[in-house]
């Protein structure tokens, strides 16, 4: 390779190591950004809303000031007199003893107030000085005379006309403190919260050219009355409590009212609106840039780890692979050590020297974040260049090589081999709850008794671990378990008849390739015996064919000749007996040769089957039909339950004729004599059904599956002249169609069942 091809190569790698590092500093920063933003906990959402007034804020803003209105208008009548605040008001009255009813004013209470520790603080909150002047105000439960802020209808039980001192103090100083905020606020102070209050001839505003013409030139309004419910608005979303607290305001003011709500959206006022709208706007880009630098970082970062991990370790070598240290040939375990050594003692550094550089330069509230921030830069800049140095002996072929872990393994192969599957099973098992039982007794140890980020870290190391030793051992029980699978639908390929079925063995290992040759040896000898034995019934088949051709030949001769001196009619009765029975032998000698061959035919399969669709309800009368006559010889009734509409079923005419024939004959050959034939014929989920049933004339000392077997007769006497091959023949030809044969026998009941699928 050229030297400055690879120079080249190695110049775009520190730029490609810059330009991550360049890559995660910006991610960091737009993390920062966001995180540090006054909007950050409420998502994204917000920054869907195009300007202040239409964002979830502004809404909380003017609801709040809505209540905060409706308060002011309450506590009006309390505080004020001519509309200015009077100290010499009256607020409460307490009965404290027999003929000692004391009047509180605004300047007693807040007299009073000041002396034990009271302030309202720049919040308008009631706060405490001094605890301990507090705690001197008497308990005692006074009787209340009355409350200009309460309504009186409150009291339903008598102890709740009776108050504490500290309780009247704080209860009334809380609603003052509200008046001086609605006060400053809405009187005082310019606003840009504009309102209007009319309750017949009393009105309450902060701006005399509100009303129901110039409402609608502010940026945002809302107009409700007492002559209806709906509230009249531009806002994002209807007030909370404007109706509620507009009609609630009647319980002290006359009606009917007008209420006029308005927000100028110009901000000609320097209230709380123009501060949080400048605020929200710079809040709104500080934002963007945020997720500009967050995703600009990790696009970045993803690039140049991409290219740092394709091209990691490339070079001119034999292996293709240059390691740039004796580091990287450390192996992988001992660099994972390594890791978390230095993760803790740079955690140790920047608790004592980092967070007190952090307390100088940035703001109190954003301590515990930046601490955790630098901690996790520290974590990412130290696991960065042990990641790739494993990740170049991987690349070199050393990972597993140089790892103590297949040492470990290596010791244990042997010892694991002689062992059983159960054991291992076991044995795996066992080591999977250790390490869970281990793994989550630390991390419930760790729950409960560490809360620094260290502690959560060595916990998060733990778990990794735990996951790969989780991960390991399921792989080693999923494999020996799809091996098993295999070994299993193998032996079920082989018991369904193939026994050509053979497993690569090269797929398995450990004690289970054992298992896999004896498998396939098995298989093996199946193949053979069944080679064997198809060649065997080839030759039985070739025999018997081959005989009866040889036997039907001069048989033929033996029928003609036996024909033709009939013929001549010899007039001695004796030879004319003789000769009948030579007839009626030489019938059946042939009858017997071509069910024989027939027999051959079905068995080797060397028959051809044409279905067609066949009306089987038509080819039953057809052959009800055909033995009437001759079961009438014998007494034999035929009773058939037929439907009255066709069943069509796709068969082969000819032999399904043969098969019934056959059967037929049977029930003609061992029914009992003068006795009924049924013939039933039904048809249900697309099933039709045959049933021919009769009574034996002999016992039916014989199995029903030995009946279709070849040359077995019912009759064990062998009395009648059947070949013992009619049911043999009709089962063989019924399934060659596609259908199923069933002999069913009750005692002296002879049954026969066909099923065909029902067009």
């Amino acid at each position: 390779m050229d030297k400055g091809i690879f120079f080249s190569k190695g110049r775009l790698k520190i730029w490609a190591v810059v330009l991550h590092l360049t890559a995660f500093i910006i991610f960091v920063c737009g993390v920062s950004i966001i995180y540090c933003n006054e909007n950050f906990n409420k998502g994204l959402l917000w920054m869907n809303a195009e300007k202040y007034d239409e964002s979830p804020a502004f809404m909380k803003q003017v609801d709040s000031d809505i209540s905060l209105l409706f308060s002011y208008a309450n506590l009006k009548d309390v505080f004020e007199t001519d509309g200015k605040l009077d100290i010499n008001k009256k607020i409460f009255g307490l009965n404290m003893g027999p003929s000692n009813d004391v009047d509180f004013t605004v300047g007693s209470i807040i007299e009073y107030a000041k002396r034990h520790g009271y302030y309202i603080d720049e919040h308008y909150q009631l706060s405490v000085v001094d605890q301990s002047l507090v705690n001197q105000i008497e308990d005692t439960s006074y009787f209340v005379n009355y409350r200009t802020y309460a309504n009186d209808s409150a009291i339903v039980e008598p102890g709740d006309a009776y108050m504490s001192m500290k309780t009247a103090i704080t209860e009334s100083i809380g609603l003052l403190s509200k008046y001086y905020e609605a006060y400053e606020r809405f009187v005082l102070k310019p606003s840009n919260f504009r309102y209007r209050l009319e309750y017949g001839d009393i009105i309450y505003t902060n701006d005399r050219t509100l009303n129901i013409k110039t409402v609608y030139d502010y940026g945002r309004f809302a107009i409700t009355s007492s002559q209806g419910m709906l509230v009249e608005t531009n806002l994002s979303k209807v007030p909370n409590e404007l109706s509620f607290q507009a009609e609630k305001l009647t319980d002290k003011l006359q009606k009917p009212y007008q209420v006029y709500i308005a927000v100028n959206t110009l901000y000609t006022a320097t209230d709380v609106y123009a501060v949080e709208n400048v605020n929200y706007l710079s809040q709104r880009r500080l934002y963007a840039l945020g997720l500009v630098f967050v995703t600009l970082g990790i696009i970045l970062m993803g690039i140049s780890l991409c290219y740092l991990v394709a091209f990691c370790g490339h070079s001119e070598n034999e292996n293709g692979i240059r390691l740039n240290s004796l580091f990287d040939f450390i192996p992988f375990e001992v660099k994972i050590l390594l890791l978390i050594f230095v993760v803790v003692i740079l955690f140790a550094v920047n608790n004592f020297i980092g967070n007190r550089l952090i307390h100088i330069y940035i703001e109190k509230i954003h301590w515990n974040f930046a601490s955790q921030m630098l901690n996790y830069v520290a974590v990412y800049l130290v696991t960065l260049p042990i990641a790739f140095s494993i990740l170049r002996e991987y690349k070199a072929g050393l990972l597993w090589k140089n790892s103590y872990t297949k040492v470990i393994k290596e010791s244990f192969s042997v010892y694991m081999l002689k062992r059983s599957f159960k054991k291992k099973l076991g044995s795996n098992f066992l080591v999977m709850i250790l390490a869970d039982f281990v793994v989550v007794t630390l991390f419930l140890l760790t729950t409960i008794n560490v809360k620094s980020l260290l502690g959560r870290l060595t916990i998060f190391i733990c778990f990794i671990i735990f996951l790969i030793i989780n991960i390991v051992i399921f792989n080693k029980t999923y494999k020996t378990a799809a091996a098993f699978d295999k070994i299993a639908e193998a032996i079920k390929q082989i018991a369904n008849g193939d026994t050509r079925y053979r497993l690569d063995e090269s797929e398995f290992s450990g004690g289970e390739i054992s298992v896999v040759k004896d498998l396939n040896n098995i298989s093996k000898g199946f193949q053979g015996a069944i080679n064997e034995q198809v060649k065997s019934e080839r030759l039985k088949a070739d025999l018997i064919t081959n005989v009866s051709h040889d036997i039907k030949t001069p048989l033929t001769s033996i029928i003609n000749y036996v024909d033709l001196i009939k013929r001549e009619k010899p007039e001695n009765a004796k030879i004319q007996e003789y000769l009948d029975v030579l007839s009626l032998k030489s019938q059946h000698l042939k009858n017997l040769t071509e069910d024989l061959v027939e027999a051959s035919k079905v068995s080797s399969g060397n028959i051809s089957v044409e279905l067609r669709d066949i009306d089987l309800v038509e080819m039953i009368n057809q052959t009800n039909g055909e033995f009437e006559e001759k079961f009438s010889q014998k007494g034999l009734k035929i009773i058939s339950i037929l439907p009255s509409s066709s069943i069509m079923i796709r068969a082969d005419g000819r032999h399904l004729w043969r098969v019934l024939e056959n059967l037929y004959n049977n029930t003609f050959k061992y029914a009992a004599k003068n006795s009924r034939v049924y013939i039933d014929i039904s048809s249900e989920n697309n099933i039709a059904t045959f049933v021919i049933k009769n009574i034996s004339e002999n016992p039916l000392n014989i199995r029903p599956d030995e009946l279709t077997e070849r040359f077995v007769r019912g009759d064990v006497s062998r009395t009648t002249e059947g070949s013992g091959l009619g049911l043999s023949i009709a089962k063989s030809l019924t399934i060659l169609q596609g259908g199923k044969f069933d002999i069913i026998i009750d005692g002296d009941l002879f049954k026969v069942q066909i099923r065909f699928k029902a067009v």
